[in-house]
């Protein structure tokens, strides 16, 4: 079995890890991995602040010339459809 806990209280965090060791629980802490661009767009999880700084300095890397408008994506559309309908 696998528990996941996330606390920002250092205290409490010793106290629930001594609880867990006295009562025979074997203890593996592990750091977060890395997010991959599928953790961008799970639903429902919020952003971390680096999520939050990461996305920013993307949207400031963009190439402004490669903006997607109304008629750059009604010709992807219909590229796609083609290839759907095939």
């Amino acid at each position: 079995m696998r528990i996941t806990v996330e606390t920002y209280n250092p205290d409490k965090f010793n106290i629930l890890m001594d609880f867990l060791r006295i009562n025979g629980y074997k203890i593996q802490i592990e750091k977060p991995a890395p997010l991959t661009d599928y953790d961008w767009i799970i639903p429902g999880r919020p952003a971390t602040d680096e999520e939050h700084e990461a996305m920013a300095l993307a949207m400031e890397n963009d190439d402004i010339n490669d903006t997607l408008t109304t008629d750059r994506l009604k010709k992807e559309m219909q590229k796609w459809i083609k290839e759907i309908t095939r």
